[in-house]
This record gives structure tokens, sequence and C-alpha cells, in this order.
């Protein structure tokens, strides 16, 4: 370990350094991932070896691979054609500008083709295929420099500086390139570049192949980078030990993904191509940790285990899997914790926040061991658990999970209630946590109209909906168990919360929610925090018009959706992070809200926005966020540079909304599936939902619009469920 003084050196180098390399954009890049293995490129299939942002071979918080070049006799191939839209696989296809070849022959430009073929099975494979198409052979050579930094990812993202680990010279042993890093915390990490056929030259980090291709002959080069930690006397850990094996479970995840979009043909081709990306990038986004399966947050900065968007995102798609929910729950509820800990703002019975498991964390260097710093992971987990016994009927886990649920509950009620009138607050005590609690987490999201920041303990609007939903929806589960008693007191704390809310949050010159109480009283900008509360239902009915008119207007709607902040108040910024940007998942669960309040219109109104803009995006990926600029002014969503894409729940959104929009309500303790008041927007005129799985059973509907109605069929039912319609 270091010394303190010595600690303060590397720090303040790394302010001189982080000032010339961190950078701002990761806007056009390529991503494949598998499990833990992210690799993420920029279009033309490579990472900057200078100025590399946030491009990389990620595992486990390290970057594996810093820098990737390809050079065709020293110079940049053309790209013509990136794809990877399959997320496990990448396609990159390549021609060449007018170039000489090893023998002076000119190769006039765009004779040659490039096929880059990378595959994520646990490594990296790639097949380099070069095809000459001159009526005379050619003689090239073709360059791969490789570079490995090995910096956590709390490095990269400019938070903490680095360790004093070492990154070691290449080496080449003859078969293989090893790029090896000796940790401070005793991991060796190295990153294995095998080939074939082997090249013809290697010269430290670059590796040269001669080339001698006959006229419309082709040659094909062969890559795979392997990465692996080795712990002092114990055998090299890698991501998986078998990649033929392991490719094969990823294709039949992958079809088994789309087949969840097979089970939802619509009538709008367009819509089916962003359901189909939407349900392909949860696919990609499921990560395995001792058995439990559950989406990591979101490439390249969150791909690891959140509480609050590994359970937002199981709850979007409880419909399509609700198996995934389980492994969620069950993920959770090993990290919550059972004492108290300033150091990671821990407490007993609060569902973590943030896992790292990179020389960091390794080191104790951050609190992220997990880190505890979240206000809304343990009422969220709650939810799930709710949720998905209305999906299956699985009680058992309720009485599995029932210890764990005791203990969400007392933190709610004691260690979160700190000002002791029953809301739930939150207030930083380890010196690296973070300031803000609440899904809206950087340290400038909450604040008042004049412009100050919210000083803590801080009461945000959403989180006091989400208790009040979770205390709602356990209070059946607990008459189940024959708890009784419990279920009728949280009733009452339920009903108690939601007349104090309405109360003490509501604004009565503004005609709206406040965003949060904070320690000098009510932070009073108009921003989309409480507009969640619609989503868990605390907002009393004769607030609701009022809460939805105001969303609606300019300020707040920019017509692909609600931003995160009116652009009427002093901190609106279109791309600041949680201050005017619009977000997918945030948006998704309004549009919930507008169905249970009724407010069909305007869920449609939601619903089309974000629908018309995910048509605008690559691949019909929508990001973790994007510009809160206006679509009249614009034409087009604006891009936010470092988002997120995937991000887990932003791939959920558009499921969610559809789901709002269905008016489908599961009732399988009761054996009841419910459709209250469907709605197809105007350019979805047919939706056919198979294999609607409530319990046991399994139900086939169809929705159609007729002119402005939506009727319902029910076209097939395995076993005996009551389906009930309202119109």
């Amino acid at each position: 370990m270091l010394r303190p003084s010595e600690r303060e050196g590397i720090r303040e180098a790394w302010d001189i350094h982080k000032k010339h390399t961190l950078s701002s954009s990761i806007i056009d890049k390529m991503v494949i991932r598998d499990n833990e293995l992210a690799f993420i490129t920029q279009e033309d299939g490579e990472i900057p070896i200078i100025e590399n942002y946030g491009y990389g071979l990620y595992y486990h918080d390290c970057r594996y691979l810093s820098g990737f070049h390809i050079r065709l006799m020293d110079v940049p191939p053309t790209q013509v054609l990136s794809s990877d839209e399959r997320g496990f696989i990448s396609t990159l296809i390549v021609t060449n500008p007018e170039m000489k070849d090893c023998t002076g022959t000119v190769i006039a430009k765009e004779t040659l083709l490039g096929i880059m073929t990378t595959t994520i099975p646990g490594c990296i494979q790639q097949s380099h295929t070069i095809r000459n198409f001159n009526t005379f052979p050619v003689t090239l050579e073709l360059n791969f420099e490789f570079d490995a930094d090995f910096a956590d990812m709390f490095t990269i993202r400019g938070i903490v500086p680095p360790t004093a680990g070492k990154v070691l010279p290449a080496r080449f042993d003859g078969k293989k390139l090893y790029l090896s890093y000796e940790g401070e915390d005793r991991l060796r990490r190295n990153t294995i570049i095998a080939f074939d056929p082997l090249p013809t030259k290697v010269e430290g980090k670059i590796c040269t192949f001669e080339l001698n291709i006959t006229s419309h002959g082709l040659q094909t080069i062969n890559l795979e980078i392997s990465v692996e930690e080795i712990k002092p006397g114990q055998e090299p850990e890698r991501p998986v030990k078998t990649p033929d094996e392991r490719i094969n479970q990823i294709i039949g995840s992958h079809t088994a993904a789309l087949e969840y979009c097979n089970n939802i043909p619509t009538s709008n081709n367009i819509f089916n191509s962003i359901m189909a990306r939407s349900l392909a990038d949860l696919n990609m986004m499921r990560m395995n940790l001792n058995g439990d399966v559950f989406h990591a947050a979101g490439i390249p900065w969150y791909d690891t285990l959140f509480g609050r968007d590994s359970i937002i995102s199981a709850l979007q798609i409880l419909p399509f899997d609700a198996e995934l929910a389980k492994g969620t729950l069950l993920v959770n509820a090993k990290f919550q914790s059972n004492s108290s800990d300033d150091w990671r703002d821990q407490e007993p019975g609060k569902i973590a926040h943030e896992l790292r498991r990179g020389e960091l964390a390794n080191l104790k260097l951050i609190p992220q061991t997990p880190y505890y710093g979240t206000v809304d992971a343990t009422p969220l987990f709650l939810i799930l658990l709710t949720e998905y016994v209305n999906w299956t009927g699985d009680i058992e886990l309720v009485k599995l999970l029932e210890n764990n649920v005791d203990r969400a509950l007392e933190w709610i009620d004691v260690h979160a209630n700190m000002e002791g009138n029953g809301f739930i607050y939150y207030a930083v005590k380890s010196p690296l946590g973070i300031y803000n609690h609440g899904w809206k987490d950087s340290p400038d999201s909450i604040s008042r109209s004049d412009g100050t920041l919210a000083k803590q303990p801080i009461a945000v609007a959403e989180a006091q909906g989400y208790v009040y939903m979770a205390k709602k929806g356990l209070a059946p589960l607990f008459r189940r168990i024959g708890r009784k008693s419990d279920a009728a007191r949280l009733e009452r704390e339920a009903e108690e919360l939601k007349e104090r809310f309405n109360r003490e949050f509501w604004m009565e010159d503004k005609q709206f929610f406040a965003q949060a109480l904070d320690a000098d009283g009510v932070c009073d900008v108009i921003s989309s925090n409480p507009a969640q509360c619609l989503w868990t239902e605390i907002i009393d009915q004769r607030y609701a018009k009022c809460l939805v008119n105001r969303i609606f207007r300019d300020d707040m709607f920019t017509e692909w959706g609600i931003r995160t902040l009116s652009s009427k108040e002093k901190r609106y910024n279109p791309l600041g992070y949680h201050n005017g940007t619009v977000w997918p998942h945030d948006n998704a669960i309004i549009t919930m809200g507008l169905r249970k309040y009724g407010f069909i219109k305007e869920m449609s109104l939601l619903f089309t926005g974000m629908y018309e803009a995910a048509r605008e995006f690559d691949d019909f990926r929508l990001p973790e966020c994007f510009g809160g600029l206006t679509r009249s002014e614009y034409g087009i969503p604006v891009k936010y540079p470092v988002a997120c894409s995937p991000q887990a729940w932003a791939s959920g959104a558009i499921p969610y909304m559809l789901t709002a929009c269905l008016g489908i309500t599961p009732d399988a303790l009761n054996n009841r599936l419910i459709i209250n008041r469907p709605h197809l927007p105007s350019w979805l005129d047919n939706v056919q939902f198979n294999n609607v799985k409530v319990g046991n059973t399994l139900t086939d509907l169809n929705f159609r619009r007729v002119e402005e109605e939506t009727l319902v069929n029910v076209s097939k039912r395995s076993g005996d469920i009551n389906v009930l319609i309202k119109y």
C-alpha cells in the first residue's frame, strides 16, 4: 500500500493528466457484450490509442484493451459498413484508398475488400478477410497495433486517480502476444492475443502480416483476444473456459429473445424492429452473478449490478420474462445490508446501489464494494416482489424473502425516516459517496427555483411514492402468508403517507408538486420527479389533472418526451445530465402512471413521442438519455455525448409503454387477467400478444384499432383464467 504522500503525488499528476485526456463523446460506437465482458469500439472497429475516452475491452471494471489500430500499408482502411445489431457479433466492411503494395505496384482505390467479423464468447474472436478484385496479385502488409492501460473504470471516468500498479512490457512468446499488468491489489491481469496464422513480424505491440493474395483471391487472419485475472497462488480466472460452447449458448439466448418478439407481432414493421432491438439489448445486458441473472445497468460506464436499474428494467419486461425478475430479486436480496458503514453509506436493511470488482474496489479506495447510496432501491425491491407475484402467483418467493422484506421495511420506517415525519430522506456520509441518492443522482440534480442546490437531508418526491406503492402492494401478500395485522398496518401507513405527501409536497402557488423537501424546506422547481408519482398512485385525484396539464406544457414536453427539468428553471440545460434531458425510462414510468389515472390521450401522446424518437436513433436503440431540445425546432432528437447505449432501463422503455397502452393488469393469485381501457395509438392498428403468462396459464390476445376504439379478442387460452375486459 502507498503512503499518503505518495498517493497525493499520484493525485496531483492525475489532475494534470485528466485535463488533457478525458473527453466528452462516445456517440459513434459499436458494442458487443457477453455477461461480464464488453467490447466497445469506434464505428470503424478501432480503439484510439490516444484519447480513447470510454472505448476498450472491459472485464471486472478493468480496461484490458485501450488501443487497437488496423493499418493496410500504413494506411487506415476506408469504412463502408459497420453493424453490431445482434449484440454478440459485429461486422465491419472496409475498402482501400489508392495505394502502392510492397512491390511498388499501384492499387486503385476500392479494389480490395476487407471483412472483419467479431464475436464475443467470453473472449474476442476476430476474422479479418481481405479479397483482391484486381486482375493481378498483390503483396500487402497488414499491421495490428494493440495497447492496454488496464485502467479502472473509475479512473477512466475521471473520478479517482490511478493506482501504483505497473503496466509490464509487451511480450511475444513466438505464438501469443501478452500485455500484462501487476496491480497494487496483487492481481496480475493479462490480455493475451493469439494469431492464426502467426504474424510475419512482431515489434513491441505491433504485429505485421505479409499477405500474398492472388487475383480474385483472398486471405484470412484470425485473432483471439483473451483476458484473465491471476491471484497469487491460484489458477487464472477467465470469463469462460470453453468459448465454443459459450457461443452456442449466446446464439440460443439471442434466438429466445427474438422469440419474445415473435409473440408480439404488430401491424407496424418499424415498431416491430424497435421492439426487437429493445428485447435483444436487454438480453445482451444480462449478467450472471453466482447463478442469479439480472440486467447490468449500461455500457460502458455502468456495466455491473445497480440495484435501482436492475429492478426497474426487470419491472419493465415482466409480461415478457418474469423469471428475470426472480433472479433480480434474489441477487439484490443477497447484497442487502446487515450492518452500518458510513464509508459505504450503508445501513441495515438497505438494498445496494452499485457493486464494483476492479482494482480500486479490491483496494477499498472506492466505497462501491458494494455502495449503498440509494434511497429508492429498497422500496423498488419491494415493488418488484409484489409485481412479480401479481404475474406469477409465486407466493413461495415471498416466504423465502420474508426476512429481507421485513428488514427493508424497517430501513424505510427507521433509518430513512431521518426527520421523524414519515418521509424517507437521504444524506451522504461517505467522503467518496454520491451527494444525491435518488435516480437523479448527479450533484446538481435537486434544486430550487432560485438555482440553489438542495441541502441534506433530502426527501425526493418519487421515493415517497415508491414507499406508498410498496406498502400497498405488500399488504395482500402479507394476508396470504398469515400476517393479517401487519397487512392492516401497512395499508394504514400507506394511506397516512399519501395524505401527508399531498399536503406537504403540493405547491399551491405553482399548482404542482415539489421536486423534494430538504433541510431548508421545499425544492420548488418544476421537474419530472413528481410525475413518476402517478405510477405509484400516491397523487390525490384532485391534483392529478393539474400535474398532467403542467408536464405537457412546452417547457416540460419536447414532443419526444418529458424533460427532467423545466426549461424555465435556472438550472435548466438541455444537455444537463438530470437538468433538462429526456430519459426514456422516466417517460415510460410516467406513461404507466397516466394509464393508471385514466389520462389515455396523454399516455398515447407520450408513447408516440418516444416511438418516433426511437425511429431516429441508430438501429432503433434508445440511449440512456438524449437532449431536451424541442422536436419542432430541431427535427431529430439531439444525442447526449456520453450516454450509455445500450442502457437496460432505456431498452425496457418501449416494451413498458406498450404494456401501458394495452391496459394489461395481472392478478395471478386470483386467477385473473384484467384489460382496462386498451388504447392503440393511430400508428398501431393491430397487436397480437401471444402467450401472455399469468400464473401457469397462457392466453393469446388480439388488440385491434377500429376508428378511435381499441377492441380486444381472446383468441386462445390454456387453463382456467378469467379475462376481464373493461372498455
